[in-house]
C-alpha cells in the first residue's frame, strides 16, 4: 500500500493549542521544502515533506492568532483550511508535478502562518 498525504492526522483545536510550537523546526522544514526541486526530488520525498508541513500547519491553525481582531488572519486561516481539506490533497494517483505544487503551496501557507504566530505571540526564531 502506498501512503499519501491524505493519511495525516488532523489535530483538534484544543489538542493543537496545547502542543508547543518549535519555530526553528518549522522554519527548517519550510526551507527544506523550498529547496526541493521537482527534477531531483522523489515522489516519496515530496509526500513526506508535505505530510510534515501539514502537521506543522495543523499545529499553527490550533493556536490563538487574534483572528477575531484581524480580518487578514481570518482570511489566511480560511484559505489554509480550504487547502488542507482532504479532497484537495494529493493522493498516490496524483501526478508528481501536482503533488510538488501542493508541497510548495503548503510551504507558503506554513511560512505565512508561522510569521503570524510569531507576530501575535512575540516569538522570535531561536
Amino acid at each position: 500500500m502506498v501512503a499519501s498525504v491524505t493519511d495525516e492526522h488532523v489535530n483538534a483545536g484544543a489538542e493543537a493549542d496545547s502542543l508547543p510550537i518549535d519555530v526553528e523546526t518549522i522554519t527548517e522544514t519550510v526551507d527544506v521544502a523550498w529547496g526541493m526541486s521537482l527534477s531531483t526530488s522523489t515522489r516519496k520525498d515530496i509526500d513526506a515533506r508535505t505530510a510534515e508541513l501539514i502537521g506543522h500547519l495543523n499545529l499553527l491553525v490550533g493556536q490563538r492568532l487574534d483572528e477575531d481582531e484581524n480580518r487578514g488572519t481570518l482570511r489566511l486561516l480560511r484559505a489554509v483550511e480550504r487547502h488542507l481539506v482532504a479532497s484537495n490533497r494529493p493522493t498516490s494517483r496524483t501526478q508528481a508535478h501536482d503533488a510538488y505544487n501542493y508541497l510548495r503551496d503548503t510551504a507558503i501557507f506554513t511560512s505565512t502562518l508561522l510569521g503570524t504566530y510569531q507576530q501575535v505571540h512575540g516569538v522570535k526564531e531561536g
